[in-house]
């Protein structure tokens, strides 16, 4: 089991990166007046919004299996302020990086109309309102839905999520290890039952505020369940692997493509990172490719970054597109190729200076920290 845990699984990771993408073609059609007749021809990108959702599974699985789970749960305390630091230190950084681009953006967006139309006026965005949500997304308080606002960058609703996830990840982990099959039940049944009452009620899953939180913990702990059947899964052989494959990839796209209720797509995905984890199967070559893995790496930042990317794309490109007189279609093929490479670049840079330089700072500074203090301690 200990040469396992310290395997690199690349299907996750370009996984997530083909997720991150569709969620930025998603956004690419807010506030868009035409679409091209590929974008409408199904619901499959009206509903990107559910590729969050396969995060949240895959981050059930990552989180525990890169926390090693089965070997070290429960934690210590020293286990516990660790693996919360190393979540911050992932997380926060760049997180804080991109709602201040957002504001610095939507701040020169206002100035240029204000500028352009015979004065400045910065009221909204400086309202009693719009500095609570503000300060709401901060501190990652925004999926509760407090201020009762989805604004700035709404992306990140996910990432104050995903703290409440880890936060109880421990609690579950500890339980898991002493009583596993009660456990597992737990963490299955409580999710169907979740999955159950959106279907049967909205059957939408985009809930981005309030019970959001138990949106996220429904497909974290479906996850944390696929890591505890990974073994049993790794023994099935290659042909079976990618028949799971192939069911939740068709599964996944039928849900999507011909509108059906959101909630279908949940064992779909729960059957695509069960499968894939060993990086065998057919679906295999494709993910553990160089470019994918690349869109896998940068895939945070592709997530975090895209709307402030996209909001100053927008506010340029409509613009320029308006006064060339350019045909609709063709405009929004500009608009479409353009902010993707423009995403990527920019993801691809914070990243490199961004995202990977914070978290190793803090974990470094974190152990430096402990290290100087196990040494002035006294001898026993």
């Amino acid at each position: 089991m200990a040469g396992t845990m310290q395997r690199y699984i690349r299907s996750h990771t370009s996984m997530r990166g083909v997720a991150a993408l569709l969620v930025v073609l998603y956004h690419l059609q807010f506030g868009t007046v035409y679409l091209l007749p590929v974008e409408k021809a199904t619901p499959f990108l009206r509903v990107g919004y559910l590729w969050v959702d396969l995060f949240f599974v895959l981050s059930g699985f990552v989180i525990a299996y890169s926390a090693q789970t089965d070997e070290r749960a429960p934690f210590d305390r020293e286990q516990l302020k660790a693996f919360w630091l190393a979540r911050v230190a992932r997380i926060y950084p760049l997180h804080l990086f991109a709602l201040l681009a957002l504001l610095a953006v939507t701040i020169g967006e206002e100035l240029v109309l204000g500028l352009t139309h015979g004065g400045v006026a910065l009221g909204a965005l400086f309202s009693s309102a719009s500095i609570l949500n503000f300060l709401e997304q901060l501190f990652l308080l925004n999926a509760w839905g407090l201020t009762g606002r989805v604004g700035w960058n709404i992306p990140s609703w996910s990432i104050g999520a995903e703290m409440v996830a880890y936060a109880v990840f421990p609690l579950l982990a500890a339980l898991t290890a002493r009583r596993r099959r009660t456990a597992l039940a737990l963490m299955t049944l409580l999710p169907v039952i979740f999955y159950l009452w959106v279907a049967t009620t909205t059957g939408v899953l985009d809930i981005v505020k309030g019970i959001a939180v138990l949106r996220c913990l429904a497909g974290f702990s479906l996850g944390m369940v696929v890591y505890a059947l990974r073994e049993r899964i790794a023994a099935l052989p290659d042909a079976l692997l990618g028949a799971m494959q192939a069911g939740g990839l068709l599964l996944v796209l039928a849900t999507m493509i011909l509108g059906l209720n959101d909630v279908l797509v949940m064992p779909g995905f729960v059957l695509l990172i069960a499968a894939t984890w060993t990086d065998r199967g057919w679906l295999a070559a494709p993910l553990t490719s160089r470019p994918l893995h690349w869109l896998g790496e940068i895939s945070y930042s592709v997530y975090l970054n895209h709307f402030w990317v996209l909001s100053g794309w927008h506010f340029v490109m409509l613009r320029v597109l308006a006064w060339l007189g350019v045909a609709p279609w063709i405009g929004r093929c500009i608009v479409i190729a353009g902010a993707i490479m423009l995403v990527l670049a920019v993801s691809h840079i914070t990243y490199r200076l961004i995202e990977r330089p914070a978290r190793r700072a803090i974990v470094e500074a974190y152990r430096d920290r402990r290290a100087r203090r196990m040494a002035l301690a006294p001898a026993p």
